[in-house]
């Protein structure tokens, strides 16, 4: 039976990190992610510019991502995606995990889940499914598939915003249209939207999908005040639901809050000692909901596994440039300077 030092268990932004900082503390490491792809919610928006990492240029999501991955693998943790977590099953001197794809052993775990397995909430309006193939969109992969086409999104957070605000220089027109008075985003983001020429309209939705003579998309919306919109496009931004069963199945071990966030003590200490929560997935006082805070948890999480392995106090890992880890690295990287 192999057990690695450390187990994560989901490979987004916290989850990628906690590998890196895991791996800098010499622990050994495995991570497993349920989706395909590594990098988590930062695939559902890849041309989506990122401006908030200290001391990172502003880069488009994929790219982070992408870096991200690199950083991750630099200490050859053995990452497993397509791998749903099902159950933790606590040993006297490890833990037992069970997924759809196989058993994974470990000394400590580190919850990086992200909220869990999250899909988008889809639009509750009868038939709206069968326009998903044509021009009933939920996620943003291109911004160029809209050039010069009308569109209308329906919705009033940050992704709804920034889809908005990207798509005004490319797309032949916007409307914007939110159930709410006011939108929910980042205030200098919503100010700019309201600079660009966009149709924004608050204390709408979407009533009903009107077809084109063939059946295959939608034509027009009207919308509950009786309105309706001719549209090329329609981009529905209503939030994610999440799913993760492994946290609900150990609800009597853990301390979750009204949307199901784990509580933490430490920022990243939950109530099952040897198990570490990093990343959306948790809530504490004062959490910076950024990408940029997600680091720190993962690095705080990282040093309690080491902690709670060795049985010594908290200590912190050696920065890098003083780390003997990266010296080979480091003058490889000067040669290309």
């Amino acid at each position: 039976m192999s057990i690695s030092d450390t187990l994560i268990i989901g490979g987004g932004p916290a989850g990628l990190y906690a590998s890196f900082y895991s791996g800098l503390r010499g622990l050994n490491v495995e991570l497993i992610e349920h989706h395909p792809e590594l990098g988590g919610k930062l695939n559902i928006y890849p041309e989506k510019i990122v401006w908030d990492i200290g001391g990172v240029p502003p880069a488009a999501a994929t790219d982070i991502k992408d870096d991200m991955v690199r950083q991750a693998k630099t200490f050859n943790a053995r990452m497993h995606t397509s791998t749903t977590c099902e159950m933790i099953h606590k040993h006297e001197k490890y833990f037992e995990t069970i997924t759809d794809n196989g058993i994974f052993y470990s000394k400590s775990i580190i919850i990086a889940s992200g909220r869990g397995i999250f899909t988008p909430v889809k639009l509750n309006i009868e038939g709206a499914d069968k326009f998903e193939m044509t021009n009933l969109h939920y996620t943003v992969k291109k911004f160029s598939r809209f050039k010069d086409r009308h569109v209308l999104i329906s919705g009033a957070g940050n992704s709804a915003i920034d889809w908005a605000s990207a798509l005004a220089d490319i797309a032949a027109s916007v409307t914007l249209i939110f159930r709410s008075d006011e939108m929910r985003g980042h205030e200098a983001m919503v100010e700019g939207l309201y600079k660009k020429e966009i149709t924004i309209k608050p204390g709408k939705c979407i009533d009903r999908l009107i077809a084109n003579e063939q059946e295959n998309a939608i034509e027009y919306v009207f919308l509950d005040d009786g309105s309706h919109v001719a549209v090329d496009d329609v981009l529905v931004s209503h939030g994610y639901d999440s799913n993760c069963g492994f946290l609900e199945a150990m609800e009597a071990d853990f301390d979750f809050n009204e949307h199901q966030m784990l509580k933490t003590n430490n920022i990243v200490d939950t109530p099952v000692a040897g198990i570490f929560a990093c990343g959306d997935q948790v809530i504490y006082d004062n959490k910076v909901k950024l990408i940029a805070g997600c680091f720190t948890e993962a690095a705080q999480a990282a040093n309690h596994a080491k902690a709670f392995i060795t049985q010594e106090p908290v200590t912190e890992g050696m920065v890098s440039s003083h780390n003997d880890i990266f010296a080979e690295k480091n003058e490889a990287l000067m040669k290309e300077m």
